[in-house]
């Protein structure tokens, strides 16, 4: 993977490729809360002699956690500037757990670019799925994170969106990156931008869920499955997986990814 970088008023933002001549399609991983691009190492192992692959580190996360600038509006233009600074008009994007928000975003500013859409352990955008309870919840997470001293915060996080130990210890390594207070930060302003940005929107390409049968993380497997039965969307549970099920249980996803790509 190539490291590559994108200089804006507000910061650098940084991603990694692979692309090949002939190679004909393009797929963008975009991480989860808390996380970096590193989350996708199976992925890029699997699929980099068969697509072309774009991995990013979000404002806030990895190496662009100095651009401090964060709503999810401004993430699909981020997407999009990528894209077109490497000439790729067609894109099928991946988004794991928030990593799913900039991707629907994406879909709704920029529909004809998008070619398919591979949502893991994320939840839908739409005002329907979450109560004022639930936003509640988002709104307060980072007030009761910070509660927790930084090594029980970390050593929980990771323990509780995972279940082999190779997608703890991903994760566990992913933390040393970050001190508690750039965690905190991360958590309160993603989710407080997902209650002020949440929108209704409808997914114009073709695209498929996965969620880890042990997803436990909030509410996400049952608004993955109520997302599934609004749009007639084909759902995958992911077995021996939790929250984390493209770690947990890469072959399986990694076989269910790659189906879906011939597919289109």
């Amino acid at each position: 993977m190539e490291h590559k970088k994108l200089s804006f008023e507000t910061g650098d933002i940084h991603y990694y490729i692979s692309k090949k001549d002939n190679l004909n399609k393009t797929i963008l991983f975009t991480h989860g809360l808390t996380a970096d691009y590193s989350m996708f190492a199976k992925q890029v192992e699997y699929f980099q002699n068969k697509y072309n692959i774009i991995l990013w580190d979000m404002p806030l996360h990895g190496m662009s956690k100095n651009y401090k600038l964060f709503s999810y509006n401004s993430l699909a233009d981020i997407i999009y500037k990528i894209l077109t600074h490497e000439g790729i008009d067609k894109i099928i994007l991946s988004g794991m757990s928030m990593g799913g928000y900039p991707c629907q975003y994406f879909i709704y500013k920029y529909p004809n670019m998008a070619e398919g859409f591979i949502a893991i352990d994320t939840t839908p955008l739409g005002f329907k799925y979450y109560s004022k309870l639930d936003l509640w919840f988002l709104k307060n997470a980072a007030f009761f994170a910070n509660l927790f001293p930084e090594k029980f915060l970390k050593y929980s996080m990771a323990k509780s969106i995972s279940k082999t130990e190779y997608a703890y210890n991903v994760m566990v390594n992913i933390y040393k990156n970050y001190t508690k207070s750039e965690m905190i930060l991360q958590i309160d302003k993603c989710y407080k931008q997902f209650i002020e940005e949440n929108i209704d929107i409808s997914i114009s390409c073709p695209f498929i869920i996965l969620l880890g049968e042990n997803d436990k993380t909030g509410k996400v497997a049952s608004y993955s499955k109520q997302w599934a039965v609004d749009t007639k969307g084909k759902l995958y549970i992911i077995p021996n997986a939790a929250h984390f099920s493209n770690a947990d249980n890469y072959m399986e996803v990694n076989m269910i990814i790659e189906q879906f790509i011939t597919s289109l």
